[in-house]
């Protein structure tokens, strides 16, 4: 049998690479993935919109390359061989080129090592007029605004230069492109959050001269967000950590600025489901991957304080069909069950939360009877419904007033059942068209109803007693509610 060799056309595939439909902040992440993989300390990017020709520069302070290592780093598709290491992100020896060249049709890498500067550069204009796989060397970009080209000191630069319409940074207006510099300080938060919080290998990231802060999608040190317990499923290569996570109530933020900085890029909603990391680095950001019981999960509003950590070794890159791009995952069939239940229970405690306000307030004492609810859930033929409790001291006694009052009591109770705005609350709440009600409020109002239902609660509990239970009927911490009641009972609060 006879073999020959078909080579590609140099700048057709070359052209080819350049679709992988990176957008520019998941390019740039990449080429902070070669940074760390190479054991830098501080990365620092200038993004320089130049008067509409945009030139970005990534500057590491890691150990520089050598010529023949700065050969091996510009060829597509490393060694196939090569071990990788605990830290090293790669994947296919593709991302720093094809994430630079999706964004621009020059990139230049200049590296300092052991008192020697190499440089190379992929020209896409000249692999296209030259047909072959021709690198420039000895060549320099010029100057960037917010980091040094390394010449002295050892460290790296990778420079994008002629950007074109097929990134997402060419033919803006200053203001859209600043507006793409955020997206990508976001988008470093939450992807390298365990290296800039310390949870992996330090490492500190500054964009145009600013640090860049982590934000872990956790929320690990509020202090009512709920961890379900980590677990370990699979075996052997399989293997992967699996940690869910119940995030607070809305109400539970301190005000309306926190509680949007807790949703992350793209909200609560989008952000809301499996986080897959590989090697402590944020591959998947938010997705329910597919799994579910019948039908596959969707991403819904009662779901959405719903997060979950997987952690994988880079071995099961292929097991979970990790992408060039480091941005799609897909559990492999044998632990798909194991997740969907995992999954399922935390949507479950998920949605709970978020129906109920956080649940449960001031601890009840040994012994003591938990409240009674407002409202009771009941199913029938398969269909859910919710109906006033009338075992609620409150209620129980309106219904126990002489015929008239019963009938009066009985029809309002009807009438509220039936009429609850429900799609109207949901469109609102999913929508967020108007900031929440504010039921913790002190309002003068509701301190005397609240004092009313208080005489109608349980027989033998002191007033602080009374008040604590419905509260916890109505799911409700109000400390300064509270202290206005039991003022106005002549009580101080204690």
């Amino acid at each position: 049998m006879k073999t020959i060799e078909i080579a590609p056309y140099a700048g057709a595939l070359l052209k080819s690479l350049r679709g992988f439909g990176y957008s520019p902040e998941t390019a740039l992440a990449d080429l902070v993935d070669n940074s760390i993989s190479a054991g830098a300390d501080h990365i620092d990017l200038s993004i320089d919109w130049n008067e509409g020709e945009p030139r970005i520069a990534v500057r590491d302070d890691g150990p520089g390359m050598s010529h023949d290592a700065l050969l091996e780093g510009m060829r597509f598709g490393g060694d196939e061989n090569q071990e990788r290491g605990p830290d090293d992100l790669g994947r296919f020896g593709l991302g720093m080129k094809t994430a630079s060249l999706s964004q621009c049709r020059r990139l230049t890498v200049v590296s300092h090592h052991a008192g020697s500067t190499s440089s190379m550069c992929w020209d896409v204009e000249k692999v296209l007029k030259a047909k072959n796989w021709c690198v420039e060397t000895g060549t320099f970009p010029d100057p960037f605004e917010h980091v040094a080209i390394p010449t002295e000191t050892e460290g790296t630069l990778i420079a994008l230069e002629k950007m074109d319409e097929l990134g997402g940074l060419f033919g803006l207006d200053k203001e859209a492109f600043f507006s793409k510099i955020k997206d990508a300080r976001d988008h470093f938060a939450m992807v390298f959050h365990r290296f800039l919080d310390g949870d992996a290998r330090r490492i500190r990231i500054t964009i145009n001269g600013r640090a860049v802060d982590g934000w872990d999608p956790m929320l690990r040190t509020h202090p009512a967000t709920r961890p379900l317990g980590a677990g370990r499923i699979g075996i052997g290569a399989q293997a992967v950590q699996v940690t869910p996570f119940v995030l607070p109530h809305r109400d539970r933020f301190a005000n309306e600025a926190e509680f949007n900085a807790a949703g992350g890029p793209g909200g609560w909603a989008e952000r809301q489901g499996f986080y897959v990391y590989r090697a402590k680095r944020l591959v998947v950001a938010g997705s329910w991957l597919g799994l579910g019981g019948h039908r596959e999960w969707t991403k819904d509003e009662s779901s959405r304080l719903a997060r979950i950590t997987i952690d994988l070794p880079q071995s099961a890159d292929a097991l979970w069909r990790i992408d060039v791009r480091k941005a799609r995952a897909r559990p492999p069939a044998a632990l798909r069950g194991r997740l969907s239940a995992m999954g399922g229970q935390c949507r479950d405690r998920a949605r709970e939360v978020f129906a109920w306000r956080g649940g449960q307030i001031r601890t009840m004492k040994p012994g003591q009877e938990p409240p009674a609810p407002v409202w009771n859930e009941e199913h029938r033929s398969g269909k859910r419904s919710y109906r006033i409790n009338r075992e609620h001291p409150v209620i129980a006694q309106l219904l126990g007033g002489d015929a008239s009052t019963r009938r009066l009591a009985r029809a309002a109770i009807s009438l509220i059942e039936r009429s609850v705005p429900v799609e109207r609350i949901w469109l609102d709440i999913s929508e967020n068209v108007e900031a929440a009600v504010d039921l913790e409020a002190v309002d003068g109002f509701l301190v005397d109803d609240l004092v009313a239902a208080i005489g109608a609660s349980k027989a033998g509990a002191s007033p602080e007693e009374a008040l604590d239970g419905l509260l916890r009927s109505i799911r409700l911490e109000a400390p300064a509610l509270r202290k206005a009641v039991l003022k106005k009972l002549g009580k101080s609060d204690e």
